[in-house]
């Protein structure tokens, strides 16, 4: 009798041991993978900030989901999502060849406005027609989408004269410096970075006093919560979709945008 009893209690420790809120916290946390890419994600004095980093931390902590971000370089964060290194990765735009390996949020983090971006002195104006700039050197990122307009040119080799680098910071340099006419960039993270860079003291921005956004904007992008199929992260997808959707109708989405942009 004393053996059963002893095995009734062992069994009785253990069955509140597995199923035990504490032993289910320590499930490890979702890897979301960001660019630095302000004011929407980026790092700051060894934090992560911007307007899209706030959104998810809010919608995941609705859900008690636990998550952390990691900063990654774009195409290797691309290439991770892909093999499911990542669960996640922030501010993705939507691509055909992208939807066999990303399940994409229902609800956009935010909206890009892509523009050309030129020198205050360069003599050079957009009429909607980006064929009659095909002289001119682009500035692009390495991997990134600037929309259907401009990608199919390129892609048509309509758009030949491409410079290619992996950061808006090394762009608007060879820009400042004539390596390159033109830079292809979101008009807030180029604008920002610009700022930013023109309070240095360094030589390669002398030629840059401003720069100068050409209109209208080539493309208007939404970029949204992309998450791993490898994965198999539906469920997850579907409540931060239904979290996301709550907080646009309770009024806590406008105001995280706000705090960025008054």
């Amino acid at each position: 009798m004393q053996f059963k009893f002893r095995f009734l209690v062992l069994i009785t420790f253990l069955f509140h041991l597995l199923t035990s809120p504490v032993l289910a916290s320590t499930e490890p946390p979702l890897a979301i993978a960001f660019v630095e890419y302000p004011p929407y994600h980026f790092t700051q004095d060894e934090k992560v900030e911007g307007v899209s980093i706030r959104i998810i931390e809010e919608a995941f902590r609705r859900i008690e989901t636990p998550i952390e971000f990691k900063a990654i370089p774009w195409s290797r964060a691309l290439n991770w999502l892909k093999a499911g290194k990542i669960d996640a990765m922030v501010g993705v735009f939507m691509r055909a060849d992208r939807e066999e390996y990303i399940d994409y949020s229902t609800m956009p983090l935010s909206k890009a406005q892509i523009h050309l971006f030129v020198t205050e002195d360069a003599n050079i104006e957009y009429s909607e027609d980006l064929t009659l700039l095909s002289h001119l050197t682009f500035g692009v990122k390495k991997d990134f989408s600037y929309g259907p307009y401009f990608d199919d040119l390129v892609a048509q080799k309509k758009l030949t004269k491409l410079n290619v680098d992996v950061g808006i910071p090394q762009l608007l340099v060879k820009l400042c410096t004539g390596v390159t006419d033109i830079v292809v960039g979101e008009r807030g993270n180029t604008e920002y970075v610009f700022n930013q860079l023109s309070k240095q003291t360094n030589p390669q921005f002398e030629r840059c006093k401003q720069i100068i956004a050409l209109s209208p904007a080539i493309d208007a992008r939404l970029a949204y919560l992309a998450f791993s199929k490898k994965n198999r992260l539906s469920d997850i997808r579907e409540q931060f979709d239904e979290v996301m959707r709550l907080m646009k109708q309770d009024g806590s989405l406008q105001r995280i945008v706000e705090s960025y942009h008054p």
